[in-house]
């Protein structure tokens, strides 16, 4: 195994790439990757020109006096086009050509790669990074407690906090079969805070479970759950959809493993009952954008970033202490969920934020999920009248050196735009 430094230009995409099996060229090959993993490798490239690198040098073999790439055609092809050495492809020009203004990474610039000179030692390794486990022979993907690990190992977002939470509670009273409970399972039955609340739990914000009801009763629960999992009685294609999640819920309580009482864990002694302040009481002060509602998204594989800035806004960042991340997060969940909804249907003329959000409730109008006023509500955020609570601040909070916007400025934003986020991240055309 020996490893050189090419220039980029240097490098060719594989024609006959086993992706897709010989094509004429490298314009071909290109071509192919595009039609077939076009939003992906638009992913890819966004992720490149962030990071300004890559981190896995391609396998490349010299065939005529050509650096030929066996393995990472799709990160060379998106560099290609970062560096201004491949024309992107029209459906993706408006998206890639900022990238590549911004990144400008030169045609010359040196890229590590893996050389091998035997085709039999370059098919063993493709063997193995591609044709999944085999058996063990090539690469294991992480399950949901190996990224959790990782999460947690480098200060990242644990996407299933809840459910490793519930494990190492498991642990700790003894259940022997802890890490055998699917935690993306575990999490799909219990991620709404109204399911936690009848099991009787809640997730400190130190990361560890808080009980709302007497610890036995719960535990009780938590193994029932976890002993169903393992027997394979209740699995993710059982909770697919609110109904098969409510029907799992149901049989709990049937079996008196649930309560709609929540009291809580620690004894309280009679106390003398205050005299009552004068006036209304003060509903409880909010201290997160996203307010601790169950909106029943059922979230799908292709959501992963929109899922974590919205739980990042729902339950970790708080007004008290993250006044700067909570409207750049924001800025994210609406822009990638416009994105979302506009991928499955019709593009706008103009890429502009504002200019999303006024053609995807256009769509929603004429596919009947919103009504003209809600329409002109819509319209109304999207002007620029350098008001705090239009969707052009969340910009301004980005690019201006002083401005900030005020708490309650950021939850009005939210109050006028959670039904669009909402039905943007949750419909299909015509559903």
């Amino acid at each position: 195994m020996r490893f050189i430094n090419v220039p980029l230009d240097k490098l060719v995409v594989n024609p006959k790439n086993d992706r897709h099996g010989t094509l004429g060229s490298e314009n071909d090959a290109i071509a192919w990757l595009f039609e077939h993993e076009g939003p992906k490798m638009l992913v890819l490239a966004q992720d490149i020109a962030e990071q300004g690198q890559i981190y896995d040098p391609p396998l490349i073999r010299v065939q005529k006096n050509k650096n030929v790439v066996f393995d990472g055609n799709r990160r060379v092809t998106c560099l290609k086009i970062l560096a201004g050495l491949i024309q992107p492809p029209k459906d993706y020009e408006k998206k890639l050509r900022p990238l590549i203004e911004k990144r400008k990474i030169s045609a010359t610039q040196p890229i590590s790669c893996q050389i091998e000179t035997s085709s039999t030692i370059v098919d063993e390794i493709v063997s193995r990074r591609h044709n999944g486990t085999d058996k063990g022979r090539g690469q294991l993907q992480w399950d949901t407690r190996a990224k959790g690990n990782h999460a947690n190992r480098v200060g990242a977002t644990n996407q299933y906090p809840i459910a490793e939470a519930v494990e190492n509670h498991l642990i700790e009273v003894g259940y022997p079969h802890a890490r055998k409970v699917g935690r993306s399972t575990i999490y799909r039955l219990i991620n709404a805070k109204k399911r936690q609340k009848k099991i009787g739990i809640a997730l400190n914000e130190d990361g560890a479970l808080k009980f709302l009801r007497d610890k036995k009763s719960v535990t009780d629960a938590l193994i029932k759950i976890a002993d169903d999992i393992v027997d394979k009685k209740l699995s993710l294609k059982h909770l697919l959809d609110s109904k098969g999640v409510e029907g799992y819920m149901q049989k709990l309580a049937d079996a008196g493993l649930t309560s709609d009482d929540t009291p809580s864990a620690e004894p309280t002694s009679p106390q003398t009952p205050l005299p009552s302040a004068k006036g209304p009481k003060k509903p409880p002060s909010r201290e997160t954008l996203i307010p601790d509602t169950d909106y029943e998204i059922h979230w799908r594989q292709s959501q992963g970033k929109i899922e974590q800035a919205w739980k990042e806004l729902q339950w970790n960042l708080k007004f008290r202490r993250n006044e700067i991340a909570i409207p750049i997060v924001f800025r994210v969940l609406l822009e990638l969920s416009l994105d979302f909804a506009i991928s499955k249907r019709s593009s706008p003329k103009n890429s502009a934020l504002s200019s999303k959000a006024k053609h995807v409730a256009k769509l929603f109008r004429d596919e009947g999920k919103i009504d003209n006023k809600a329409l002109g509500d819509i319209e109304r955020l999207c002007g620029d009248s350098k008001s705090p609570r239009e969707i052009e601040a969340l910009n301004r909070v980005v690019h201006s050196p002083n401005f900030t916007m005020a708490k309650e400025d950021l939850i009005a934003l939210w109050n006028s735009t959670e039904k669009l986020i909402v039905l943007a991240i949750t419909s299909t055309p015509r559903d």
